[in-house]
């Protein structure tokens, strides 16, 4: 089985080099970008198996960000959304703009890792 290969996208250098050290410890690899229009750049480059996309971030902000990829017939990935929003109605707008799953930060990441290893095998 090839090594399958995510995308990270949160302006938040730290939290970007967080994910990225945990996923490669899991097996992927792992690639990244600052804001939703860096990230769809990387993605044409790199064509990853998955996303991970902060909300809050300047220049084109998550739901922006899902919208890129999703009407990018190239790019029909399962995405998942990891952001410091709290309220239950913002969770149900980003499953609704088409992202696969939703996590808090800061993330529990077992359940990360799973709910990817879930998403990828059924992709």
């Amino acid at each position: 089985m090839s090594q399958k290969t995510i995308l990270v996208v949160d302006d938040d250098l730290g939290f970007r080099l967080m994910l990225q050290k945990l996923l490669e410890s899991a097996g992927y690899r792992v690639i990244t970008g600052e804001e939703g229009q860096s990230a769809l750049k990387a993605a044409w480059d790199s064509r990853p198996d998955l996303v991970i996309s902060d909300m809050d971030m300047p220049i084109n902000d998550g739901y922006k960000t899902i919208e890129m990829f999703r009407n990018d017939p190239d790019l029909q990935v399962p995405m998942i959304i990891v952001s410091g929003m709290v309220d239950v109605r913002d969770t149900q707008l980003v499953l609704d703009a088409g992202a696969c799953a939703f996590f808090r930060k800061p993330v529990d990441q077992a359940a990360l890792l799973a709910r990817i290893a879930e998403l990828l095998r059924e992709s």
